[in-house]
């Protein structure tokens, strides 16, 4: 896939199903079906149904195109799918309503669609750790406008850390949230930062330097700038993005930064990880963990008895 293509053309190229569903058995088996149950490699072809199913010539076992993809159980048509996955490519990323608007849909297909995206992503993001020389920083997502020690509803503390070479340049960035238990007010505790060292940073790892402190004389400013890089891309994108979902949107935003530091086709790649990423599906998505009311009962309950 060409990622100097423009939308126009990218959309004329693949205007049909057909198109797009032999596009999509490439990515899906570049080297040829292979059955998932006995790997046998002769099948048939059965196009009794909207998408054609494979059935295995060794143990009759029938997969669709899209079983185990992101589009599993989708009634989107392949060819909005394909448009929404160039879009989703693309530096500035899509709102839900601005990609329900292109694509003609209702907006909560849209919403279900980008989020199945992102859940691709933030798959791509988890399997690749900090190597090297690693710098940890904190961060915020959200400013309120009257700053106190406690913590406001929509103020997001963040770590990120990166992959630095010997000239300071960065190559590979993760920013994640912080969860409840490891913050104190709005401050982060240093089990907290071990918790982001264990899961994101490869255990090889010798030069690596954490700053928590929001202050701190030693604090990291590229990491900071590029925290608020991301904060001023979700704003300007997505008009602010709440607690429950922000972390599949910072996900997003690395996803990006990191493909264009390796020099990768971004367009390619998301259709490798989507057609290899188990979907996401709806009550997954809803039932996330959305801790904003209970940071405005206590933001406003330290409030009250301050007073």
């Amino acid at each position: 896939m060409d990622a100097n293509m423009t939308f126009e053309q990218f959309r004329d190229h693949y205007n049909s199903e057909e198109v797009c569903a032999q596009t999509l058995f490439s990515i899906r088996w570049p080297e040829g079906f292979r059955c998932p149950r006995c790997e046998h490699r002769q099948f048939y072809r059965v196009q009794s149904r909207r998408l054609p199913l494979f059935e295995c010539r060794s143990c009759r076992k029938q997969t669709s195109l899209i079983a185990g993809t992101i589009l599993e159980g989708s009634r989107t048509p392949l060819r909005l799918w394909f448009q929404a996955l160039f879009l989703h490519a693309q530096p500035q990323g899509i709102s839900a309503l601005r990609l329900s608007v292109v694509l003609g849909t209702t907006y909560k297909t849209a919403w279900l669609i980008c989020h199945k995206i992102r859940h691709a992503m933030s798959k791509a993001e988890t399997s690749k750790l900090l190597t090297g020389i690693v710098r940890v920083n904190c961060g915020v997502y959200g400013r309120p406008y009257n700053p106190t020690i406690y913590r406001h509803p929509q103020e997001h503390p963040l770590l990120i850390g990166a992959t630095m070479d010997n000239d300071c340049q960065i190559s590979c960035i993760k920013i994640k949230q912080i969860s409840d238990e490891h913050l104190s007010y709005d401050r982060i505790t240093p089990m907290g930062s071990h918790d982001f060292v264990q899961q994101h940073v490869d255990p090889s790892v010798a030069d690596i330097h954490v700053v928590i402190q929001k202050f701190s004389l030693h604090r990291h400013w590229p990491l900071i700038q590029l925290c608020k890089r991301a904060s001023n891309w979700l704003n300007y994108s997505f008009n602010g993005i709440g607690a429950k979902h922000l972390q599949s949107y910072l996900d997003q935003f690395c996803f990006g930064f990191n493909l264009a530091q390796d020099n990768t086709n971004p367009l390619e790649f998301l259709f490798r990880y989507c057609a290899s990423t188990r979907t996401l599906n709806y009550p997954a998505l809803i039932s996330r963990d959305d801790r904003s009311a209970h940071h405005k009962r206590n933001y406003f309950s330290s409030l009250k008895y301050a007073s």
